[in-house]
């Protein structure tokens, strides 16, 4: 009996210093867990809404092609990339343009050359891998923008009067999203391949530099 007596209060200060502590440590728990929110806060921090895995984003841009051969003239075209996840993709391109023949006149040193058709088209189809290594933000006005950077790889056809073969295809890219379906893209793009001029074969590195838009489906992802 006096063993009971002793012992119960010696619980109830047990119990007492347990529960106190458990308080404490919850305490402590939520005044880290609002320092941590305010931190977030100050730095601008605005969670990441914009889900590219396992989404088709269909693509139209336009730019500007720099020819090793021929003159520097716009580039017109469309891609399909389909996202396997959020750092990886497939896409299908397909590009316009064409080569001016003045300029192969001025290669042959004002011999009287010409090509048949002196505003030959120039047609790219290609097939390239996407690697995303590099996700951010940036800040403009009051609002906070995310961007991806991509780099591609890949090969392609090119098909035109002094070129018919594969090509490869190297390259970065730029993506600004906006809302939840829609982004503003810029890509710059190396292709290498040979092309054939007056009897001679040359190995050309054209580049692209095209700005365009994309529509990622399905839009309420």
């Amino acid at each position: 009996m006096d063993s009971a007596r002793f012992l119960a209060p010696v619980a109830l200060a047990l119990a007492v210093m347990v529960t106190a502590s458990e308080a404490r440590a919850e305490c402590i728990d939520q005044e880290l867990a609002e320092k941590a929110a305010y931190k977030r806060r100050r730095r601008g921090r605005v969670p990441r809404d914009f889900v590219k895995a396992q989404r088709h984003e269909l693509s139209v841009s336009g730019g500007y092609y720099v020819s090793d051969l021929f003159t520097a003239t716009y580039v017109l075209g469309g891609s399909y990339t389909y996202h396997m996840t959020e750092d990886t993709a497939v896409e299908g391109a397909f590009w316009w343009t064409h080569a001016a023949a003045d300029i192969v006149r001025a290669v042959e040193d004002g011999r009287a050359v010409t090509l048949r058709d002196t505003f030959a088209p120039v047609t790219f189809f290609s097939s390239l891998l996407l690697w995303y290594p590099f996700h951010g933000k940036l800040q403009l006005g009051g609002s906070v923008v995310h961007f991806d950077i991509h780099l591609d790889g890949g090969v392609g056809v090119v098909d035109s009067p002094t070129s018919r073969g594969v090509t490869g295809i190297g390259g970065l890219g730029f993506k600004f999203f906006a809302g939840q379906a829609v982004a503003f893209r810029v890509d710059i793009r190396d292709n290498v391949y040979q092309q054939q001029l007056l009897d001679q074969r040359f190995l050309v590195n054209d580049l692209q530099v095209t700005a365009g838009m994309s529509l990622f489906l399905p839009l309420g992802f």
